[in-house]
């Protein structure tokens, strides 16, 4: 009960601040604000308590949820006080997934087909939360990276700052990489505070919270996009992918980040159709992405060039600036904790010690191998393709990808907004492992599953947007030849 509180708190306070960015907003159902709620409130939790840290603030469960408790009071009574109605009514009430089932207009076999999908989403994400809590933690990367210093920040009630920043956050104690943010173990501590013992099963159970969110947002975006029994297979081949399945058992952070990946896309996609409250939700979701991982910032970067291109050329002056002022304004949340890694050398710093480290312990034999920066290794390239073409721990979405890009009659302005983004992202990988140092992490194909694991969500949602133009386009295409025929 105290853990269902700790998460149905950040959930409480999302919702809150969704319904007063929707307020005029028809568009977005119930389920999924629901579902867009504990990903924005988890983050801003977690901000407050990296800052009351930072402040040397003992992290006790009155000291972190005292804030809480006072801001969904103020939004709620904001809310009473404008009568923003919490529940939005839809102009459609009867598109909705469950009308559909309960319609006597639509024929049995067509609700059998349903249903039965449905029943099959249900029993795979039940299955993912039984998993969750059959056993503690088991992955090595997830205790040694997050979860090791939730445990120190738990007992100590505080981020171990009085140390040298090296030894930051418990660095000294255990196996942690220090420039790595810190909302997975922060969200731990929240969970653990509740629990009032550090429960190592109890803390891994926002993880799966972060698949059903996921795949909650992920049909929403495949139902608008196609009809219902098509985003409801795309839903089950989506969730087919055994590795998302495992980490979101675990506590690494990959599922997590992809989870805000898809997040932004769908929030960037909206605003550039003109649903305007979705650009500060964009911005949101973008800033509380780059408190998840460092690699975050290799999709916010070329974001944010591809939202500047959007709103300098496609919307007049006064729009493009409100709307780039509704983007910009949530990055300010980020800066303390950029101020505070790059003035204490937790950055690119950081970064680069741990690979040379790593790097060393693996060709400690052969000096001329990482005394650089810059290598170039072409067979990562390789290596690359041939995992991203096989079905391993994924499923044939990656496989069609790019027969689908080959397939575009032509790209609707939109993908190719959305795909800038992605493509930076995907292309930086390989980057990093062919030109950089750090091309010996590649050696492990646990590193590019796991690179994967964040993008995929993401590539899921852009192949249903390639998949529609697609349709469009051949549905299209007889019209326009006859009409030439005709001139």
């Amino acid at each position: 009960m105290l853990t269902f509180i700790a998460i149905l708190l950040p959930t409480l306070l999302g919702f809150l601040i969704i319904s007063i960015l929707l307020r005029h907003e028809v568009e977005t159902p119930l389920g999924e604000r629901i579902a867009l709620s504990f990903p924005l409130g988890s983050v801003i939790i977690t901000l407050q308590i990296f800052l009351l840290g930072f402040m040397r603030i003992p992290l006790t469960l009155f000291n972190t949820a005292f804030p809480v408790a006072i801001e969904i009071i103020a939004l709620a009574s904001w809310m009473f006080w404008q009568k923003i109605p919490l529940v939005p009514i839809s102009p459609e009430p009867g598109r909705s997934l469950r009308c559909e089932l309960t319609s006597f207009q639509i024929h049995w076999a067509k609700k059998l087909l349903m249903a039965g999908l449905l029943i099959w989403i249900t029993a795979k994400l039940i299955s993912v939360f039984v998993m969750t809590g059959l056993r503690p933690i088991y992955s090595w990367d997830a205790w040694a990276e997050w979860t090791a210093g939730a445990k120190v920040f738990f007992y100590s009630h505080s981020l171990l700052l009085d140390a040298p920043a090296q030894d930051f956050f418990g660095q000294s104690a255990v196996h942690r990489i220090i420039y790595y943010p810190l909302h997975n173990p922060l969200l731990q501590l929240w969970i653990s505070l509740w629990d009032g013992t550090f429960n190592e099963i109890s803390v891994k159970f926002f993880s799966p919270v972060y698949l059903l969110s996921l795949a909650v947002c992920f049909y929403y975006f495949a139902a608008r996009e196609m009809n219902r029994i098509a985003a409801l297979m795309m839903l089950i081949i989506f969730l087919s992918s055994p590795l998302m399945s495992y980490h979101a058992t675990e506590l690494n952070c990959d599922v997590v980040l992809g989870t805000y990946l898809l997040l932004v896309a769908v929030s960037f996609l909206k605003s550039i159709r003109g649903n305007r409250p979705y650009w500060t939700l964009t911005g949101i979701f973008a800033t509380e992405a780059l408190f998840i991982k460092e690699q975050a910032f290799l999709f916010v970067l070329p974001l944010i060039l591809s939202a500047t291109i959007y709103l300098k050329f496609n919307m007049d002056k006064t729009h493009a600036r409100i709307a780039m002022r509704s983007f910009f304004i949530p990055f300010l949340a980020i800066l303390p904790w950029y101020f505070f890694i790059f003035y204490y050398g937790l950055g690119f710093e950081a970064l680069h010690d741990y690979g040379y480290s790593v790097m060393t312990e693996i060709f400690g034999d052969d000096p001329n191998r990482i005394n650089t920066y810059f290598t170039f290794h072409p067979e990562i390239l390789t290596g690359y393709l041939y995992w991203f073409v096989s079905l391993n721990n994924f499923n044939v979405i990656l496989f069609f990808f790019p027969v689908l890009l080959v397939m575009q009659m032509r790209f609707s302005k939109e993908s190719l907004h959305l795909l800038l983004p992605i493509a930076c992202y995907m292309l930086s990988f390989i980057f990093l492992y062919m030109f950089t140092m750090f091309f010996s992490w590649f050696m492990w194909g646990v590193i590019f599953f796991r690179n994967t694991l964040t993008f995929y969500p993401v590539l899921c949602l852009l192949t249903v947007l390639l998949i529609k133009n697609i349709q469009q386009s051949k549905a299209t295409s007889p019209l326009e030849c006859s009409n030439g025929m005709k001139r």
